[in-house]
């Protein structure tokens, strides 16, 4: 990569922190604004990033030993430490000509409160010798398509994402970081992990453009091999995903196609629902307090008796778009197993599994017989799911779950649009994705331990389907003898 690199320098991040009176019109705007520049720049903008990663997690790594204090910081004010570093990157990466004319972006990339991100990893098990390979290789680009329009990158091994922030959000992360550092070590919780905080300066038009670009652990790799991924909001409105099913629109489904894949919900053992319970109860009391809303718990689901192909049917398509999808399905087909939880030799080596560094009945703190529930599937072992059955049909399947998107305050427009809804709509206005947080603690509670989750208590029986259609058939044919008789 031809850039220049200067010295690292150490500063205090001076910006205003959260105000809860803070319409966060200047950060909407800015955001409107500036990603339409960025969103051309992703590929220069993630090779600039992933290298400033690399310097400044070495900086940290080889300064705990050999700092010097200087007049930057003061107790207390560790979140706003910042140490950053410049650089100018050519636009074409292929290019290696040193023309003072070439077409180059100057880039500032500073490393927010370098200390307590490292803090918070080495909490989890992620070295900082790990932490640094994972970003050895190019960031994956899968830039959002969604209405926040955010840039995203995926390390090559999958197990962080890179989003950015509007600076509001990135402005409440800094100031909730001491505390959100000590909820992580000292309770269980499912708040997504977040694992660094960076400002990117770029002089791309007449003013430089500062965005913020967060890095999280990523709880659902490939490695997990879920088959579905569900956002629950508990919302009802503009909450279901039209027309049939395909291997991509399984992991973007939403509250209305669970409602209608799963209308009895899922059973989980009393122990592993009891204490699931009061940690999203205690979670989502931490965000109200805090004025946030419209945060989601993503539900990844794992089948153990249920082939791709056999998901996908469940929305039968329309014979037009049977002929147009024939060729997906047949390579979906060609890809799963008729078990798709069989494994291969290579997966029988655990160490070798890369996984997740979100681990449910790890971070439940809850036992089970791993044995029966795990029974010898490698990838179970790495990563600890939840075991679930699903009502009526009785599949298995494995759960794995985090709570994202927690930095989403209820400011003035949203108070606004609540209003409006309130309005236009006065009997289904708490149905929308955005209502107020005490409101939304209700609904997200009431839907999932209603409609998602149920208690088995006594019934619960891990037994793969075959065994169970043989129990059942066993227990036909002695009902037919004994009426017989």
């Amino acid at each position: 990569m031809a850039s220049s690199k200067h010295h690292i320098t150490e500063s205090c991040y001076g910006i205003d922190l959260w105000d809860r009176l803070d319409l966060h019109v200047g950060s909407y705007v800015k955001s409107s604004l500036q990603l339409p520049l960025v969103s051309t720049k992703t590929r220069i903008i993630a090779r600039a990033l992933r290298q400033a990663i690399l310097d400044l997690a070495d900086y940290i790594s080889n300064s705990k030993t050999n700092y010097i204090e200087n007049e930057t910081t003061v107790i207390g004010q560790e979140h706003r430490l910042v140490h950053s570093c410049e650089y100018t990157l050519k636009i074409k990466e292929d290019e290696v000509s040193e023309d003072a004319n070439d077409d180059k972006i100057h880039f500032r990339i500073s490393s927010i409160a370098p200390a307590m991100f490292a803090q918070i990893r080495e909490h989890f098990g992620i070295t900082s010798t790990d932490f640094r390979k994972s970003f050895i290789h190019h960031l994956k680009d899968f830039t959002n398509p969604g209405k926040s329009g955010s840039l995203m990158y995926k390390t090559s091994d999958d197990l962080y994402i890179l989003k950015t922030l509007r600076e509001y959000e990135a402005r409440l992360l800094i100031q909730i970081l001491s505390g959100y550092q000590t909820h992580l070590a000292q309770r269980s919780t499912l708040f997504n992990r977040y694992l660094g905080l960076y400002s990117i300066r770029l002089d791309i038009s007449i003013s430089p453009i500062e965005i913020f670009v967060v890095i999280m652990a990523n709880a659902f790799t490939p490695s997990l091999r879920i088959n579905e991924i569900f956002d629950l909001k508990g919302s009802k409105i503009k909450r279901k995903l039209d027309g049939h099913f395909s291997p991509e629109k399984l992991y973007k489904l939403k509250d209305l196609d669970f409602i209608e894949l799963y209308p009895q919900g899922i059973r989980l053992p009393t122990n592993i629902y009891q204490k699931l319970k009061l940690v999203i109860a205690n979670d989502v009391k931490v965000l109200k307090k805090l004025n946030v809303t419209d945060f989601s718990l993503v539900l990844g689901l794992r089948h153990l008796d249920m082939t791709q192909d056999e998901m996908i049917k469940r929305r039968p398509m329309s014979s037009i778009a049977t002929l147009l999808q024939t060729s997906t399905v047949f390579h979906v087909i060609h890809q799963a197993n008729t078990s798709p939880s069989s494994t291969t030799a290579n997966e029988k080596d655990i160490s070798s599994i890369i996984t997740s560094y979100l681990k449910p009945i790890e971070i439940l703190n809850e036992k089970i017989n791993m044995n029966l529930y795990y029974n010898d599937d490698p990838v179970a072992y790495a990563s600890l799911p939840i075991p679930g059955i699903i009502n009526q049909t009785n599949q298995r399947v494995y759960l794995y779950l985090a709570i994202v998107d927690m930095l989403q305050t209820y400011d003035h427009f949203k108070v606004l649009d609540q209003t409006y809804r309130k309005l236009t709509n006065p009997n289904r206005h708490l149905e929308y994705s955005v209502i107020g947080p005490d409101e939304y603690e209700k609904r997200i509670n009431q839907f999932l331990f209603e409609q998602v989750f149920t208690d088995a208590q006594d019934d619960f029986p891990w037994l793969p389907m075959d065994a169970i259609q043989q129990q059942q058939k066993d227990e036909s044919s002695d009902t037919i003898i004994e009426f017989r008789v």
